[in-house]
C-alpha cells in the first residue's frame, strides 16, 4: 500500500438522473434520485424500510461512494433517526445491542458523516438539538443523543458529564466518536515502555508483529520518496489539505497511506539511528501529522487494528509511531526518564 492516491486512480464518480422516491424497503433497480435537497421529511412521519435495505445502502456508500450512493444513504440515515426518537427508552438497550445498533455504528464508520449536510437536514439537526437541550425532553435524552450524533462529524459534538449521563452500553461508541479523550479515561492512560498486557492471550508486540509490515513501500523505496523534494511537498500540501477540509476523503486516505509508511520507517528504524532520521524530511512530515492531529483518524479496518495493537510501545522509535494513530493528548507518558533526550525534549511540542 502506498500514498494511495498517488499510486491509483481516482474512482470515478458517477451522476444518475432524477427519478422519484426511494425504495427502503426493497431492492430496487434503476437510477436513484439527486436532488438539491436531501429529500428528508422534517415532521419525523415514518415510511416504510427495512434493516437489510438501510444496511444494504449503507455498505455500498461505503465501498462505492457517489453522488447517487451518499443520496440513498442521507435517506436511510434519515429514517434511522425517526426510529430512534420513536422507540420505546426501556428497550434502547436492546436495540442498540441488535441489528439496528449496528446500523447505527455501521453509518458513524462510513463517508457520510464526513460530508456537509443538505439544508434540510441541517434543519433537522437543530430541531434534535433544540430538543436536546430542552429539560422537557430529558426523560428521552438518549433517543435523541442516538438520532442526532450521526448528523455530527467525528469530534465534532459533545455533552457535559457523559460519564454521569451515558449508560454503560453508549458510553463506549460515544467516546470512540464524539470525544476520544473520553477513551483514556475508559481504558486507563496508555503506558510508555511498559511490558505489554497478556490478559487478552497474545502480547501486544506479537498482535503489532503480525500487522506489519503497516505497507509493502518501506526501506530505501520509502525513503526515496523523503528525498524528492516534490514528493515532501505534496505531502505537506496533504497535511495542510486536511487541516481545511478535514472531511475530504480523497485527503484522508492519501494521508492514511501517507501515515502507516512514515510508521512504518519508525518501527524498521534501530534505536541508535531514530534521532537521524528524526531530522530527515520523515521527522518534519511526522511532526507535521501529529501537530495536525491526523491521530484521530481511523480511515479504514487497517487504522483501527493498528491503533488497537499500539498500546505499549518499547522504544521512543515505536512512540512516534503510535503517537501517529492517536488523536492528541490521549497518550499519557508514565515517565520520560527512559526516552532519549532528542524526543523528550520534543514532545511537550508534539501533542
Amino acid at each position: 500500500m502506498g500514498i494511495r492516491g498517488w499510486l491509483r486512480d481516482r474512482l470515478a464518480q458517477s451522476t444518475a438522473s432524477r427519478s422519484q422516491g426511494l425504495d427502503l424497503l426493497t431492492a430496487h433497480p434503476g437510477a436513484l434520485e439527486l436532488p438539491e435537497l436531501a429529500g428528508i421529511n422534517l415532521t419525523g412521519a415514518l415510511r416504510p424500510w427495512s434493516v437489510a435495505r438501510l444496511e444494504l445502502i449503507m455498505r455500498e456508500a461505503a465501498v462505492n461512494p457517489s453522488l447517487a450512493t451518499l443520496q440513498a444513504a442521507r435517506q436511510a440515515r434519515h429514517c434511522l433517526s425517526v426510529f430512534w426518537l420513536a422507540a420505546p427508552t426501556d428497550q434502547l438497550p436492546e436495540l442498540y445491542k441488535g441489528p439496528i445498533g449496528i446500523l447505527q455504528r455501521l453509518q458513524l464508520e462510513g463517508p457520510l458523516v464526513r460530508q456537509a449536510l443538505a439544508r434540510d437536514e441541517q434543519l433537522w439537526l437543530a430541531q434534535l438539538t433544540r430538543q436536546l437541550a430542552s429539560s422537557d425532553q430529558k426523560p428521552r435524552q438518549h433517543n435523541l443523543l442516538l438520532a442526532v450524533i450521526p448528523y455530527t462529524r467525528p469530534g465534532g459534538f459533545s455533552i457535559g458529564n457523559p460519564l454521569e449521563k451515558l449508560p454503560d452500553w453508549l458510553i463506549k461508541d460515544y467516546a470512540d466518536y464524539c470525544d476520544m479523550s473520553l477513551q483514556a479515561q475508559l481504558q486507563g492512560p496508555v503506558g510508555l515502555l511498559e511490558a505489554a498486557s497478556e490478559e487478552a492471550g497474545q502480547p501486544v508486540e506479537t498482535i503489532l508483529n503480525q500487522l506489519q509490515p503497516l505497507t509493502e513501500q518501506r526501506g530505501d523505496e520509502a525513503m526515496a520518496c523523503f528525498r524528492d523534494k516534490q514528493a515532501v511537498a505534496r505531502m505537506t500540501d496533504l497535511i495542510e489539505r486536511y487541516g481545511v477540509h478535514p472531511e475530504d476523503r480523497e485527503v484522508l486516505e492519501e494521508l492514511s497511506g501517507l501515515r502507516c509508511i512514515v510508521a512504518q520507517l519508525w518501527l524498521d528504524t534501530d534505536s541508535d539511528q531514530g534521532k537521524n532520521l528524526y531530522t530527515t524530511p520523515v521527522g518534519g512530515v511526522t511532526r507535521a501529522l501529529i501537530r495536525a492531529n491526523f491521530g484521530r483518524e481511523l480511515v479504514d479496518v487497517q487504522d483501527q487494528q493498528i491503533r488497537a495493537a499500539m498500546t505499549s510501545p518499547d522504544s521512543a522509535e515505536a512512540l512516534l509511531a503510535m503517537l501517529l494513530f492517536y488523536p492528541a493528548g490521549s497518550v499519557s507518558l508514565s515517565s520520560s526518564s527512559s526516552l532519549p533526550v532528542w524526543l523528550a525534549e520534543e514532545l511537550d511540542t508534539l501533542q
